[in-house]
């Protein structure tokens, strides 16, 4: 399939799956409501990361004619994809989703022979080889990818979008190193989530989503990020050229730093890191006076930023331990700066009255 096809067919598939789908899912209950913690309006259909997946299935199994190498990711994609639509109809504990999840990276590492072997050159004294670490490692990783994807799906078109600028970073990664099957892949997954955003991102010419991503998208998405991560990072090219770990750190970036910053507050104060609250970034940028667009465009300028940081990095030869202490200097300050808030809050906004931290996180 030519190069633009590899976009354009996957875009215009997908789109034309959520549009026929939506319909159905409002007839058979797989909507979002509004109430508690959830502040849209309307009953908002569900089907986002079911059209992205059928359609990026579909497209790999006609046209690319590459899929057996990817047998475990097109079924670890399914696993989630089943959990999360029954998560979507009928919310299920946060440990049966984790079981789920623990479930799909197994494939990868154990089916796909995909795990870390080795973390780059870190410290500055060789290759950091993890030898019998690698597996548990992985699976840990790639778990907190996945729930990183899936906890930041709480304001319209964000998982998409952080979702799109990974996909993209890949593509360009894979085409550097000479993975063409990655490369290609990537590309169709570029075109699935473009034609989801299509309906999810909010425009000039849509003020509100017509679908959500729910969390049978955000997981699925989560997890082929954490698949080409690893593949491109440890099995490489066809030459056996690979990037550097550390350069999918900032590809990450956003969602990952979120997501610790979170896990540590909500461990801090006893609370359990995997049910769901208002303490997120792009909720706290909302409190704040945001706009939902804005909050939207700027987190995606802000991760497209650190991607492009992490690959002129690389493609500039920048130690690998300065990258890495960089990325962790800038994860500190968000994690201090998340932890204060209510004073970020206070001086964006001009007012005097300081508003707590603990109110910021009060699940409505």
């Amino acid at each position: 399939m030519l190069p633009i096809l590899n976009f354009l067919l996957p875009l215009l598939l997908t789109a034309a799956l959520v549009d026929f789908l939506r319909p159905a899912a409002v007839r058979v209950g797989l909507v979002d409501t509004p109430g508690g913690r959830k502040h849209h309006a309307g009953s908002v259909p569900l089907v986002g990361g079911i059209a992205i997946m059928f359609a990026f299935w579909l497209c790999a199994l006609l046209f690319l004619n590459i899929v057996v190498p990817y047998k475990p990711l097109i079924v670890g994609m399914g696993v989630l994809l089943v959990v999360g639509v029954m998560d979507d109809l009928r919310e299920l504990a946060p440990k049966n989703k984790l079981l789920h999840q623990f479930i799909a990276v197994v494939l990868m590492t154990s089916w796909g022979g995909l795990y870390l072997r080795d973390l780059g050159n870190l410290f500055g004294v060789g290759a950091v080889l993890l030898f019998d670490w690698g597996i548990p490692l992985t699976l840990f990783g790639a778990i907190s990818v996945i729930n990183a994807y899936n906890m930041s799906d709480g304001i319209d078109g964000l998982a998409g979008g952080w979702g799109l600028i990974a996909f993209a970073a890949m593509a360009y990664l894979a085409n550097e190193i000479g993975a063409e099957s990655a490369v290609r892949l990537n590309v169709v997954l570029i075109g699935c989530v473009g034609g989801f955003l299509l309906f999810n991102l909010r425009h000039p010419w849509r003020h509100r989503a017509a679908v959500f991503l729910g969390d049978a998208g955000s997981m699925t998405i989560g997890f082929a990020v954490v698949w080409f991560s690893v593949e491109l990072t440890q099995r490489g090219g066809v030459s056996g050229n690979v990037v550097p770990p550390v350069v999918m750190l900032w590809v990450l970036g956003l969602p990952m730093i979120d997501m610790f910053a979170v896990t540590v507050r909500r461990l801090a104060k006893r609370r359990n890191p995997l049910l769901p609250d208002r303490t997120h970034l792009h909720h706290v940028l909302l409190r704040v006076g945001l706009s939902d667009r804005r909050v939207v465009f700027w987190l995606m300028v802000v991760n497209c930023v650190l991607a492009l940081i992490g690959i002129l990095g690389w493609r500039m030869g920048v130690p690998e331990n300065a990258m890495l202490l960089t990325f962790c200097a800038l994860a500190a300050a968000y994690v201090y700066a998340a932890r204060h808030a209510w004073r970020v809050s206070r001086l964006i906004r001009g007012r005097p009255r300081r508003t707590p931290l603990s109110q910021m996180a009060r699940v409505d």
